[in-house]
């Protein structure tokens, strides 16, 4: 579908219901993530199911020590043999972070490689999904993505906002996104999309007082002659 005509059908479901549309976004924001920085096995094992919305997303930033400032983040990466990296720390405010709305969950997550400059110059973003997913494209063991609790942000109770435990159960491990080092502005991909998904929530939010009544039948509906009476007629 073109972006602009996809846009169009998103405003409605926003303005329906913008904490259930949290789910979308941040599952597309994620799956684009793979798109632009993922190798071929990533792309191939995850962006499929992610677009089709048989996968969720989320964006891991925030930690319970760190809070505004990413650069002081805990969440430690350690390389493994095999190229991949055992992923441990605590995240928190996480939209979407837990819920059984689909099989399997990816998270992309920020963390710091073992002997990594400090600050933001030593974050790496990290590919986690929730189940590992084997080469044939099933769902294997569990991968130690634990929910700790469900927050509550005002507004979006329709959105499971979960603090998530990775590692500290049994062994987490991720695929390195991108490069080494470059975590955040690999991750300011899915931030700016993230903005520009705030500015269609309000945009949507708005239009609904006008839009309801409008394609509703009864008093106040485009089929009410007596329309005018009652409130100015929108302009289509």
């Amino acid at each position: 579908m073109p972006r602009l005509v996809g846009c169009a059908a998103l405003e409605y479901m926003i303005g329906a219901n913008s904490a259930f549309m949290l789910y979308y976004g941040m599952t597309h924001g994620a799956a684009k993530l793979v798109e632009a920085f993922g190798t071929e096995d990533q792309k191939k094992r995850y962006m499929k199911k992610m677009f089709a919305g048989e996968w969720g997303g989320t964006m891991l930033l925030t930690e319970p020590e760190a809070g505004s400032d990413v650069g002081a983040l805990t969440a430690s990466a350690v390389k493994n043999p095999d190229g991949t990296y055992s992923i441990k720390g605590s995240k928190i405010f996480i939209s979407a972070g837990e819920h059984d709305l689909c099989e399997n969950i990816i998270h992309p997550v920020l963390a710091r490689i073992e002997g990594a400059p400090a600050g933001t110059r030593g974050i790496s973003l990290f590919l986690v999904p929730k189940y590992h997913v084997k080469d044939d494209g099933s769902l294997g063991e569990f991968n130690h993505v634990v929910c700790t609790g469900l927050e509550h942000k005002m507004g979006i109770h329709g959105n499971a906002t979960a603090s998530l435990s990775l590692g500290e159960k049994g062994d987490c491990i991720g695929t390195l996104l991108g490069e080494e080092n470059k975590g955040m502005p690999e991750m300011f991909r899915m931030m700016n999309e993230a903005r520009a998904f705030v500015g269609m929530q309000g945009f949507a939010v708005a239009s609904a007082p006008i839009c309801m009544p409008w394609n509703t039948p009864g008093p106040g509906s485009r089929e009410d002659i007596s329309w005018p009476e009652k409130m100015p007629r929108p302009k289509m």
